[in-house]
């Protein structure tokens, strides 16, 4: 079922004016057309476990502090619109195995004919290496790409989001990459704010090769930890082939158990921070945060 592009809070001007005899100025009449925005949000139990089995009066969110009237919240199982972001730049010489062992188990846990899967490749700018298809594989998807050169991470991100808002209700960008940056012009609080505003889960796979289990045990912190998490997606770490498989499989479930909340957006322009958390207690919401209304 395709998504709506969201940011859907429009001022339609419509000039009145005044009569021929007494030439009066013109009068501007502004009028709001109020559709829904969505949010896609995973709720975690106390120990970790994704809880499913949710309904809209389990639900509270808040716009700006504001509590907001949900006007559905939707979880039946839909297809799903995952694009993979590969980073290509020099820093992944070494890496780029392992970064093709990770986008081949993602790929094989979607569901053909259902879910639908695109590729994108950066350095210092974004490559599409094959558009969105519900007919998938991923052999000699990535002959041609070749690390090397500078990296814009936080660009690539914010260019491929956007290129993702209209597809189907339950999407992510997931981002292969070791996390370096060093050409990027936007900021990761930018990046986020796009992400957010377009509801795109950003899903940070950061390859490492560390042999030291202290610090493999280690969570992604930093930008990348911030920008996943803004956007109602993670950050997860990859040292080898047991935490692909662990990561890949996590973003899978997260993917297609994802609630959609739906509400009425408020009218005042700018940036809405929103909170959106479940009623019963124990019960831990992940979600973006916030939406754009121009």
């Amino acid at each position: 079922m395709p998504m709506r592009k969201l940011l859907s809070v429009t001022l339609l001007t419509v000039a009145v004016a005044a009569t021929s005899a007494a030439q009066e100025p013109e009068i501007a009449v502004f009028k709001s057309r109020i559709e829904q925005v969505a949010v896609a949000a995973l709720v975690r139990d106390s120990r970790g476990r994704l809880v499913t089995d949710l309904k809209s009066s389990d639900f509270e969110l808040f716009d700006d502090g504001q509590k907001r009237r949900l006007t559905n919240v939707w979880s039946e199982p839909s297809p799903a619109s995952v694009a993979i972001l590969m980073d290509a730049s020099g820093s992944m010489a070494a890496k780029m195995a392992r970064a093709r062992e990770t986008a081949n188990a993602l790929v094989a846990g979607l569901k053909p004919g259902s879910d639908e899967v695109a590729f994108y490749a950066f350095d210092t700018t974004l490559q599409e290496v094959r558009p969105f298809s519900t007919t998938f594989t991923t052999d000699s998807v990535w002959d041609a790409t070749r690390a090397y050169g500078a990296t814009s991470l936080w660009d690539a991100i914010a260019e491929t989001a956007q290129k993702i808002s209209d597809r189907q209700r339950r999407r992510a960008l997931v981002v292969i990459t070791d996390g370096v940056d060093s050409a990027s012009t936007m900021k990761p609080s930018e990046v986020s704010a796009i992400a957010s505003s377009l509801d795109v889960p950003v899903y940070i796979l950061v390859l490492r090769f560390s042999l030291d289990e202290a610090e493999r045990a280690e969570p992604v912190r930093g930008p990348m930890a911030d920008l996943a998490a803004w956007t109602g997606g993670d950050s997860l770490a990859i040292d080898d082939t047991p935490t692909v498989l662990s990561a890949t499989s996590q973003l899978l479930a997260e993917l297609h158990h994802q609630y959609i909340v739906a509400f009425e957006p408020g009218a005042t322009p700018g940036w809405h921070a929103l909170v959106l958390r479940a009623r019963k207690p124990g019960l831990f919401v992940r979600a973006r945060s916030g939406y754009m209304v121009e």
